[in-house]
């Protein structure tokens, strides 16, 4: 919808060959994914042999060693088509990333090319029951017992929980008595280990999306499943979870303007006595507003991506760029249905309206709230000063 200047011709050819596969492979299936609440398995490594996993991995490792604008790129044609089921970029741009960044060279080894193939699914635990998006409120327990780590606590919404054979988990380091003082450990779980609970939760936005509840009962892995230092994981998630909010800023920036191009399109479409509903100066208003929040969004977003690009990514912007971009989809949605009519409550037609809203406060959500943006943003405000 609107002019870019990041790509170049490859990244064209790279969106047809991505928009094939989910026309043929994905869309059709949708519907059945929404109603198990998952998608099969199989469309992991189908996607892995498509080239749709981690692409900005090294080669070495089975990825793709592109940079971050291919994964762009897919994370762009997932949104446009609403696709909930296949969110590859939890697995290549958060999951993958943290391996590559902190693991050893065995660990590496060991999970990436599985990752990057889509044989292994993978998921990143930080949410709990009672802290939300407060990561200095986290109580999931890491104690060191000989030569392993004992983890114990609860996750819940864990993106791609119940059918993860790797869980990255953030859990302190620390004794009980001192929670608000020890370090974060990052700790990989396996599949199957002994002492780890998954119960899937059945959610009316993103209905597709695998989410889980986790809990962990003296739950044991190896000593060499700590990735990266002991005590920083802090620091590591701070990092991490710039790029994350990048990422979501992304999804949701594609969505707005495919939402927004319909609403236009519907508006223009539907006919009334005064000629269409576009023609009346409130409505025209009201996208006006929206129209030059999408354009201001997705001017900063490419912003962002360009100083990812660079090495440079603020975590302000960052916070800022899935802030602004969140909240207007969820705006934009609202709208949508409030313009759709009736229509846009009918279960049984094919309008998207209600769905879109509900799938829009989602992302207002998952990786941190719009008020954990706002507080992250406020917060450092005197360092501009």
């Amino acid at each position: 919808m609107f002019k870019r200047k990041i790509f170049e011709p490859e990244h064209e050819s790279l969106g047809h060959q991505v928009a094939e596969f989910l026309d043929s492979q994905v869309v059709p299936y949708h519907p059945q994914w929404v109603a198990d609440r998952q998608a099969p398995r199989q469309i992991w490594q189908q996607a892995g042999e498509a080239g749709l996993l981690c692409r900005t991995i090294p080669q070495d490792y089975g990825g793709h060693g592109d940079d971050f604008r291919g994964s762009v790129v897919i994370i762009e044609e997932l949104a446009k088509r609403r696709l909930c089921g296949l969110l590859t970029f939890l697995q290549s741009d958060i999951v993958a990333p943290y391996l590559h960044r902190l693991g050893s060279e065995i660990q590496r080894q060991e999970y990436l090319p599985g990752l990057c193939s889509g044989r292994r699914i993978g998921a990143i635990a930080l949410t709990e029951p009672h802290g939300g998006s407060d990561l200095h409120a986290l109580s999931c327990q890491a104690k060191r017992e000989g030569d392993e780590i004992v983890l114990t606590g609860e996750k819940t919404h864990v993106s791609n929980g119940s059918q993860a054979d790797l869980v990255i988990v953030a859990a302190r380091c620390g004794g009980a008595g001192d929670a608000q003082s020890a370090g974060f450990d990052m700790v990989l779980v396996d599949a199957g280990t002994p002492g780890l609970t998954r119960n899937r939760i059945d959610k009316t936005g993103m209905p597709a999306l695998d989410t889980s509840h986790l809990q962990f009962d003296d739950c044991r892995v190896p000593q060499d499943n700590l990735l990266g230092a002991s005590g920083m994981g802090f620091f590591y998630l701070v990092s991490f979870l710039s790029i994350e909010r990048l990422v979501l800023a992304v999804y949701a920036q594609a969505m707005t303007e495919t939402l927004l191009h319909e609403t236009i399109k519907s508006c223009n479409k539907r006919k009334t006595a005064q000629g269409s509903t576009l023609d009346y100066q409130a409505i025209q208003f009201r996208l006006a507003n929206l129209y030059s929040e999408a354009i201001a969004n997705r001017s900063f977003v490419d912003s962002c991506i360009t100083d990812h690009l660079a090495g440079r990514l603020d975590n302000r912007n960052a916070c800022i760029a899935k802030l602004r971009s969140t909240e207007t989809l969820s705006a934009l949605a609202a709208v949508k249905l409030q313009l759709s009519g009736a229509r846009g409550f009918c279960a049984a037609g094919q309008d998207t309206a209600t769905q879109d809203v509900l799938d829009s406060a989602i992302q207002t959500i998952w990786g941190g709230s719009s008020e954990v943006m706002l507080n992250v943003v406020g917060s450092s405000l005197a360092n501009v000063l």
